[in-house]
């Protein structure tokens, strides 16, 4: 069964005699990955070095949802708007994102991460899509799953359209988005309003990113079961 390493997300241990954060991701992430085929394996914070020995090992990766990613990453100041920030978490990611692309390893990008890949590769975020202008599209929807927020319409043919049809609706928990693709990522998809919801690196053999959550819709755990076909053909360096 392919290895499939989770980018860990963090919470704070509200402990006065422990203060620290837990690293780990959230359930339905191993759920999903574990109802494709795969086998979760988590990948908390670290120097490039030890990622890179971890990466070797694995089949392919996930980058979760969470906070905001540092907009000095792609050369702006912040606005008020924006979220917490992780150090910790942004410099693992854009490593990870940037191995992924660069070797080959099947790699799916979800809310955060789809924003941190773009990054990672060159790319600038909207830091925050209501002081963009962005204000006809719930884009940051209040109510948890099951609840969906607004309609996908794809850009192109593909695993999108085979697993979902032309237009479809999706959860959304976000307040950021790609602004600006960098070079080799193809947008696949988009919000009613513009918002770029997908896209996918050319000629690699699986690099997805999405906007919404789909590990939170088990009607779109398809995405994982590409992503653990994708890794199941690839043998680790």
């Amino acid at each position: 069964m392919p290895l499939i390493g989770l980018a860990a997300q963090y919470r704070w241990n509200a402990s006065k005699r422990m203060p620290a954060r837990f690293w780990g991701v959230l359930d339905p992430y191993i759920r999903a990955i574990q109802a494709s085929g795969g086998v979760p394996v988590v990948l908390p914070p670290q120097d490039p070095e030890r990622l890179e020995v971890a990466l070797r090992r694995l089949d392919g990766v996930v980058l979760t949802g969470g906070g905001d990613p540092d907009p000095a990453l792609y050369g702006e100041e912040p606005v008020p708007e924006l979220g917490e920030v992780s150090p910790e978490r942004d410099q693992s990611e854009l490593f990870l994102a940037r191995y992924a692309a660069r070797n080959g390893l099947p790699m799916l990008g979800i809310c955060r991460g789809m924003q941190v890949a773009a990054v990672a590769l060159g790319g600038r975020l909207f830091q925050d899509l209501g002081r963009a202008g962005f204000r006809e599209v719930e884009h940051y929807q209040d109510a948890g799953p099951p609840a969906l927020s607004h309609s996908v319409g794809l850009l192109k043919n593909g695993l999108l359209a085979e697993l979902f049809g032309a237009r479809f609706r999706v959860n959304s928990y976000h307040h950021q988005a790609v602004r600006d693709l960098p070079s080799g990522l193809e947008p696949l998809a988009e919000a009613p309003d513009g918002v770029l919801e997908a896209a996918r690196l050319a000629d690699h053999p699986f690099f997805l990113l999405v906007q919404w959550h789909p590990e939170l819709l088990p009607e779109h755990w398809g995405l994982f079961a590409a992503l653990v076909e994708a890794a199941s053909r690839r043998s680790p360096a």
